[in-house]
């Protein structure tokens, strides 16, 4: 969808939103729209071998960076935990099976994209 039509009428009606500031409250029936971050859960899982220590990354197959390496990771699901989520994502990605009692919390931060990155570190593995 093109970014000049994402968000721009409103939900609950489908009036069209006068400006473009956040929150947002509809002309015609009132309701307030909020624009919040979308949780992304990614997996850092070290992998060991005789010759050191590294990160499991995977090769993207979709866009944005189409065949770029990067961490396993992708958005929550509605009511999901994130640790859960971490190792969902690394499921998804890798087919690695980790419990999620086994991740950790390395580092949260905010995106460009305005999404909240949850980083979930996983103890070290043997290749």
């Amino acid at each position: 969808m093109p970014a000049h039509l994402r968000d721009s009428h409103c939900s609950t009606c489908g009036t069209l939103f006068d400006g473009d500031a956040w929150p947002r409250t509809c002309t015609a029936c009132g309701a307030v729209t909020y624009r919040n971050p979308l949780p992304v859960a990614v997996a850092l899982l070290p992998a060991q071998d005789e010759a050191g220590t590294g990160l499991v990354v995977i090769t993207r197959t979709i866009e944005p960076a189409l065949g770029g390496t990067a961490l396993p990771g992708g958005f929550m699901d509605f009511g999901e935990d994130w640790r859960e989520a971490v190792v969902r994502e690394l499921r998804e990605e890798t087919g690695i099976h980790a419990p999620a009692a086994d991740v950790a919390l390395a580092d949260a931060m905010s995106s460009p994209g305005g999404h909240l990155l949850l980083f979930g570190l996983l103890p070290t593995r043997p290749l």
